[in-house]
């Protein structure tokens, strides 16, 4: 515990609150732009077992946001290297790599295990299908998205029971699939606000504690340094 001393300090945390987040299964779908500073940031707060699942291997493209990986890495699982840096921040927990995409013959498999899952993805079919897969198996799902200076937050199929599809339909997503990072350019520094928020939430729900992104979208314009949030009704 001597390594969490600052952390247990806090009065939402303490021993017995440290002792959860030791406890927690949490997985990650997505070793990027988010996914890289989320799982760091969990890491070293001490969460039990993460999970990491990309197919991908590292780019040159990548290294200007995902700052664990280095031109030595380049053309290396994503999930290997990360696993391998977080490991050596903290040996006491658990890393699962898994080198493959997620969709609808692994998704089931791959997410039973894990209490909490994180949308880290920028691909529209694998946003819908974490979805619509959380929702199934009533899985917390905290929910980041970025592009250029813009980032959205919200917590997902907790204690509103706010699903997906209540904010975005797959029709909309679909619509709008052009619109990536891939496509439109992302700032490095606006993944790492989103990433840090995502990790904020992610603590929030092993403590039991209450958050206003329960129910509401968080609309972050870093640019101006404007941060919105909006109510989410159901759709039915």
């Amino acid at each position: 515990m001597q390594r969490y001393q600052q952390q247990i300090l806090v009065p939402q945390v303490l021993k017995k609150g440290q002792e959860k987040i030791g406890n927690a299964k949490v997985l990650i779908i997505g070793a990027g732009g988010l996914g890289v500073p989320l799982a760091t940031y969990l890491a070293s707060a001490g969460v039990g077992h993460i999970g990491i699942v990309d197919q991908d291997t590292i780019s040159i493209t990548n290294l200007h946001r995902q700052f664990f990986y280095t031109v030595a890495d380049l053309n290396k699982n994503k999930v290997d290297i990360l696993k391998e840096r977080l490991q050596q921040i903290n040996p006491e927990i658990q890393i699962t790599a898994y080198c493959e995409k997620l969709d609808e013959n692994n998704a089931m498999a791959l997410i039973e295990n894990y209490g909490i899952l994180c949308d880290c993805t920028d691909n529209t079919e694998t946003r819908i299908l974490i979805g619509e897969i959380s929702a199934a198996m009533n899985k917390p799902l905290v929910y980041a998205a970025v592009l250029e200076w813009t980032a959205y937050l919200t917590v997902l199929n907790h204690k509103q029971g706010i699903k997906l599809e209540d904010i975005f339909s797959s029709q909309a997503l679909r619509e709008n699939e052009l619109n990536t990072c891939n496509n439109s350019g992302i700032i490095n520094t606006t993944c790492g606000t989103a990433a840090t928020m995502q990790a904020s939430e992610v603590l929030k729900i092993i403590l039991d504690l209450e958050s206003n992104l329960d129910g509401r979208l968080l609309c972050m314009d870093t640019l101006n340094n404007i941060f919105k949030s909006f109510k989410i009704q159901k759709s039915c």
